[in-house]
């Protein structure tokens, strides 16, 4: 299977930009999949495969080209060690066919792309949850084989090792995400969808609020400190955490206090 990066100057939007778009050979079928970015076709050029040096956001947009060519390699490098054949139903999940794809495999698909986009805090997050999953049962389950029991006993897993209700609720938000999109991509087929019956929002619980109110603020902008315990860096200290608080509240258009 090959496949090269094409503007598809056929199709010309409102803007005078054409989408760009992955297109893929495999004997005599072939198949285009789109990038999400579209170029005037005169910031094209189709030997390169690349847009031109003096195309508007060209650092953005060949970011975008980039990390989805590099998606769909991990892709087939993934199913030739799992000695799969490089089909167009394995690597895009067409017609519902199941590819033999691991709950963990796809975890590091999605953590990968997720890093590609620069999106690290969401990537650390399914790798906290690829983590606690690996403690409780092997990686090597399909979504298939996710039922009610497991999400329960998952459940009483994270609890037993001291995580709080909020903190399970967002792990298993990530772990239902996934289980969607492994579904949308013909990851596997559905018989019964467990989350339906498990509510994950049933997990949340309300906090105390740890936000220091502006009477709090206020107290602090009326302080004396003591001569005893005034120096250069006691005033300082006061000095700069107000600023960072007004500035704040400037940045969140929020009414903040003045003297």
């Amino acid at each position: 299977m090959t496949f090269k990066v094409i503007c598809r100057k056929n199709i010309v939007y409102r803007d005078s930009t054409s989408p760009l778009c992955l297109l893929f050979f495999q004997g005599k079928r072939k198949k285009s999949i789109g990038l999400g970015v579209s170029v005037a076709p005169a910031h094209w050029d189709a030997e390169a495969q690349k847009v031109t040096d003096d195309c508007p956001d060209r650092d953005n947009i060949q970011f975008q080209i980039t990390a989805k060519i590099k998606e769909y390699e991990k892709r087939i490098q993934r199913l030739e060690i799992m000695e799969l054949p490089v089909t167009f139903e394995n690597l895009f999940g067409q017609n519902g066919k199941r590819v033999n794809c691991t709950v963990g495999d796809y975890l590091k698909q999605i953590i990968e792309r997720l890093e590609a986009l620069g999106k690290y805090a969401s990537a650390s997050k399914h790798r906290v949850l690829c983590s606690h999953l690996s403690r409780f049962r092997s990686l090597n389950i399909r979504f298939d084989e996710i039922d009610h029991t497991f999400l329960r006993d998952f459940e009483l897993f994270l609890r037993k090792n001291g995580n709080a209700s909020n903190s399970i609720a967002t792990k298993f938000a990530i772990f239902k995400a996934a289980y969607n999109k492994a579904l949308a991509d013909g990851i596997f087929i559905q018989k019964v969808n467990p989350f339906a019956k498990y509510k994950v929002g049933s997990l949340w619980t309300r906090t105390r609020k740890r936000a220091i109110t502006k009477g709090d603020i206020q107290k602090l902008m009326a302080l004396e400190i003591e001569p005893s315990h005034k120096t250069e860096y006691t005033l300082f200290t006061k000095d700069i955490f107000l600023f960072s608080y007004f500035r704040d509240c400037r940045k969140k258009n929020k009414n903040f206090i003045t003297n």
